[in-house]
């Protein structure tokens, strides 16, 4: 018994791993890519994330070109197997060309619809509707701090300018420095105004609506060191209430010497200000995730190759394991039929169980390798018995033919359609016939004249006309007759068909020769008796001729002639007178 179970080929279990490889690429590169998009509020293109869109992009490349040799490799492999004519070639070409017409379609659509919706999807969010809404949202927030600012610059002016004429600076001034700031913010509507001198801070003057967590702090200093130095400044402090947008101007008197600074801050409500950073926010990351564009496209576009490659890899995949499941057991039948005809026994092929029909294919298969070994072997058996049969049939006919050879009957066998089929020495002898006779029909092989009573008896036996033939003949043979007792018997043939004949022959020519000696002493004798009475001549040629006449022999003429001529002699004595 040869057990031979189904392997798997190792390019089976690498072209699965490589499935599964391109697989997990694939779902990886799609959810880092969904990953970075759903958190785009955070997400800012810098280097690291250039790196890892361009690492994604090369990764599906990567994976589309594996899964591209793999696919070739394939396909190469089955057309190889094709014209090298290997069982089942033809089958695994026609699944495979199935299957791919069948998964063309769905990943040409796939390609052309997806690259296309992701075109389109990645178009609208860097549209210039976009982009010109976000550059219109950071203008107007721009143009809003740039009013509060010219307005708070507007409002520091006048102050300092009032502040200078009046000399409000001057220490003997300064008593009523407070009143004439606070009624100037109050007219004004400022919100809070901050007058430095070299010397340091003079006074704060706060709207009493601003809780005290509205106080910026030291920034009011560094603009008023900007003032100080007769420079203009402006900047913008958070708080949390909002944006204190801040301006700082020089108090010149008029020689325009610096004697002070007025700093005034105009608060920008808590939403406007935060609605203005996230617009600029939004505008940045809007800027830097424009410059990936391009990438996104790409990586979106390889992961949808990547998929449709997948597609046509699974189709492919699918096909030859299909094909595999089918050929294999067909393959494996073929060979262990070949190993049969081979001649070797107790073939049995193995292949995994299921519940199928290739698990039945094989089975009886294996039931009819069983049967097939064990008739072989019951054929082995009964050829032996049938050699030994022929050795002693062999021998019986060696034993026949030494028998029919050395005895003096004679025997000659003739087979149902009349054809002579042996004839022994002693049936050559006593017949005259030739060797070369054997094989022929009766009138060929017993020709001429004489032999025609033979012929005769046998045809009666083959006709059916007579059961058994027994006759006395006389065949001339070699210049002087033979008598021959002839005795005709049916030859049993095979079932269902006509017997032949066999012809026995006994010589009777020594026991005629021997009686007709022993007859004419008898004569001899009943002479020496009678020898003197003359009418014994005449009764013995009487006798002979009536014996002659009751046996039909052939010389009856030559006898009655003989006989005839003694009587007249022997009356033609007795009418003599004696002397």
């Amino acid at each position: 018994m040869v057990d031979r179970p189904m392997p798997r080929s190792p390019s089976f279990r690498n072209n699965a791993r490589l499935v599964l490889l391109a697989t997990a690429g694939a779902l990886v590169s799609f959810l880092a890519v969904q990953l970075l998009l759903r958190k785009s509020r955070d997400f800012a293109p810098d280097f690291l994330a250039s790196v890892l869109l361009y690492g994604l992009t090369v990764l599906n490349l990567t994976l589309l070109l594996v899964l591209g040799f793999v696919l070739g490799r394939n396909l190469v492999r089955v057309l190889m197997e094709r014209r090298r004519r290997v069982l089942g070639a033809r089958f695994r070409m026609r699944l495979l060309l199935v299957f791919l017409l069948m998964a063309i379609a769905p990943s040409a659509l796939l390609i052309a619809v997806g690259s296309d919706l992701i075109q389109q999807a990645i178009d609208r969010w860097f549209s210039v509707d976009v982009e010109r809404i976000l550059s219109s949202s950071q203008a107007l927030g721009t143009a809003l701090k740039e009013s509060v600012a010219d307005r708070s610059r507007v409002h520091a002016r006048a102050l300092a300018r009032e502040l200078a004429a009046r000399g409000s600076l001057t220490p003997e001034k300064r008593a009523s420095l407070r009143r004439l700031v606070e009624a100037r913010a109050r007219e004004l509507r400022i919100d809070m105004v901050d007058v430095f001198v070299p010397e340091g801070e003079l006074l704060a003057v706060m709207d009493p609506r601003l809780p005290p967590a509205s106080d910026p702090g030291p920034s009011g200093e560094t603009l008023a060191d900007s003032a100080l130095a007769g420079k203009e400044a402006e900047t913008i402090v958070p708080s949390p209430l909002g944006d204190l947008v801040r301006v700082g101007v020089p108090v010149r008197d008029a020689s325009g010497t610096v004697q002070g600074a007025v700093v005034v801050s105009t608060l920008l409500p808590g939403g406007v200000a935060a609605e203005a950073r996230e617009v600029q926010e939004r505008y940045t990351k809007f800027r830097k995730t424009e410059a990936v564009k391009e990438p996104i496209k790409a990586l979106y576009v390889s992961i949808y190759l990547l998929a449709a490659l997948l597609i046509l890899f699974g189709a492919v995949w699918l096909s030859l394991y299909l094909a595999r499941r089918i050929t294999t057991p067909l393959r494996l039948v073929a060979e262990g039929a070949e190993r049969i005809a081979s001649g070797e026994r107790g073939v049995r092929v193995d292949f995994p169980s299921s519940d199928d029909e290739f698990t039945a294919l094989i089975a009886s298969f294996n039931r009819m390798s069983e049967r097939l070994a064990r008739s072989e072997e019951e054929v082995d058996h009964t050829r032996a018995g049938l050699t030994r049969k022929n050795q002693e049939l062999e021998e019986r006919r060696r034993l026949m033919e030494t028998v029919l050879e050395t005895v003096g009957t004679g025997v000659v066998v003739v087979d149902a359609e009349g054809t002579v089929t042996a004839v022994n020495a002693a049936a050559l002898r006593l017949l005259d016939l030739d060797p070369e006779g054997v094989g022929r029909p009766l009138e060929e092989a017993l020709p001429g004249p004489g032999r025609e009573e033979l012929r005769e008896l046998v045809h009666r036996l083959l006709s059916g006309r007579s059961p058994r033939q027994q006759r006395e003949i006389l065949v001339p043979a070699r210049g002087r007759d033979r008598h021959l007792a002839v005795t005709v018997v049916p030859l049993p043939g095979p079932p269902g068909s006509p017997p032949g004949a066999v012809a026995v022959l006994d010589d009777l020519t020594p026991l005629m020769r021997a009686q007709k000696v022993a007859a004419w002493g008898e004569v001899a004798r009943k002479l020496a008796h009678e020898i003197k009475n003359p009418l014994t001549p005449i009764q013995l040629s009487a006798q002979r001729i009536r014996k002659a006449h009751v046996k039909g022999a052939p010389d009856f003429e030559k006898v009655l002639a003989e006989c005839t001529s003694a009587i007249v002699e022997e009356v033609e004595a007795l009418k003599r007178p004696p002397t």
